[in-house]
C-alpha cells in the first residue's frame, strides 16, 4: 500500500524543517532540527527523572532518563536505546515513545543518552549502552525494579545497539536481557555492513529515511574502521552465534530502506532457534515512532511493539 495518508500529510509539513539537504548540514544543526519538533506528552507517569550513571572506564558519566509508571516495587525494567543513525536523536526526541513504553508495558524504563558520532565514533556508543545496562542490572532493586526481568529495546540505530548490548553481555559473561524489542533495526542482514545496499521491495524515500542517508550515518559512526577489525557482532548480522540472544520482537515499516534488514534478521534468528515474532507496519516509513503525537496511524502501528514487551515482561 501507499504511505499512510495521515503520515504523509504530517511528513509534508516537516520536509523543510528536517529533511531538506539532510546530508549537507553539520551534525549539530541536524540535532537542532530534531529537537525543535515539540510534541505534547502522550502519557503521564508517576515520575520521570534525569540523572547520570557511571560511564565505561575512562569515559564521562552517561546521562539517562528514568521513567516510572507507578510507585510499585518489583517492576520489570527496560533499557531503551534511541535511534537517529548514531548522529542525531536523544532523550527528548524519543520521550513520547519511551513514555508509552513505560505505560503500556508497566515497566520502569531507562532511556540512554549515549555519545554521538561523528564527535565520538565507534565504539563509544556501544560502551555507553553496555555501561548503562550493567548499571541497571546492578541497581535494579534499589530502583524498585526486578533484576530478573530486564529487557533491552531500541529503534533504528538503537535496535543495532540493543543487539550489540546483548552480544557484549554474552561475551563478557554478564546475564543478558530476557527480551529484545527492536523497531526498524539496522542489522546488516540484508543491506550489508554499510547499510546502503538494496532497500527491499516496496521501500522508498518517503520522508522517513533514504538508503543514501543510512550509508552516511554508518560512515559517521564507524569512521575508518575496517570490517576485519570490528567485533564479530558489528553489524549484528555478522555475529558468530545468534543463539545467545533472548526472545526477540522485530517491528518493521513497509516503506523503509531497512525493512529487509529486519525481515532477514528475523529469519536468521528463527534458524538459530531463537523465539522471534515480527510485525510489518503497513503504510509506515522509517522513524514513524517519533511522530505518534501527530499521527494516530503511527501510534496504532507501534502498538504491537508495546504489546509484545508487556507480554514478555509478565511475571
Amino acid at each position: 500500500m501507499a504511505v499512510d495518508p495521515e503520515l504523509q500529510a504530517y511528513i509534508d509539513t516537516l520536509t523543510e524543517v528536517v529533511f531538506d539537504d539532510a546530508l549537507d548540514v553539520p551534525a549539530e544543526r541536524a540535532r537542532e532540527r530534531g529537537e525543535a519538533l515539540e510534541a505534547p506528552r502522550l502519557a503521564l507517569l508517576h515520575s520521570v527523572e534525569d540523572r547520570t550513571v557511571p560511564g565505561p572506564q575512562g569515559a564521562p558519566e552517561v546521562p539517562v532518563r528514568v521513567y516510572r509508571p507507578t510507585a510499585g516495587e518489583g517492576l520489570p525494567a527496560v533499557l531503551y536505546l534511541h535511534g537517529g543513525g548514531f548522529v542525531v536523536g536523544g532523550l527528548d526526541t524519543h520521550d513520547n515513545a519511551v513514555r508509552l513504553l513505560a505505560e503500556q508495558a508497566g515497566a520502569l524504563v531507562v532511556s540512554v543518552d549515549y555519545r554521538m558520532a561523528p564527535e565520538h565514533r565507534f565504539p563509544a556508543a556501544l560502551e555507553d549502552c553496555f555501561a548503562a545496562y550493567t548499571w541497571l542490572r546492578d541497581n535494579a532493586a534499589a530502583l524498585g525494579a526486578d533484576p530478573g526481568r530486564i529487557a533491552v529495546a531500541g529503534d533504528s540505530a538503537g535496535g543495532f545497539l540493543s543487539l550489540c548490548t546483548a552480544f557484549i553481555a554474552a561475551e563478557r559473561g554478564v546475564p543478558g536481557p530476557v527480551h529484545l524489542g527492536l523497531v526498524y533495526p539496522g542489522t546488516g542482514a540484508a543491506s550489508g555492513e554499510g547499510f546502503a545496499g538494496p532497500a527491499g521491495e516496496g521501500a522508498d524515500d518517503s520522508g522517513g529515511m533514504s538508503a543514501d542517508e543510512l550509508g552516511w550515518y554508518m560512515r559517521a559512526f564507524l569512521g575508518d574502521f575496517p570490517l576485519s577489525e570490528l567485533p564479530h557482532y558489528v553489524p549484528p548480522a555478522r555475529a558468530r552465534d545468534l543463539s545467545v540472544l533472548p526472545p526477540t520482537f522485530i517491528l518493521t515499516a513497509e516503506h523503509d530502506p531497512l525493512k529487509e534488514d529486519g525481515t532477514a534478521f528475523a529469519k536468521r534468528l528463527e534458524e538459530a532457534g531463537v523465539p522471534v515474532e515480527s510485525w510489518d507496519a503497513p503504510g509506515m516509513v522509517h522513524s514513524f515512532l517519533r511522530w505518534m503525537h501527530a499521527v494516530p496511524a503511527a501510534r496504532r502501528s507501534a502498538q504491537p511493539f508495546y504489546d509484545a514487551m508487556r507480554r514478555a515482561l509478565r511475571s
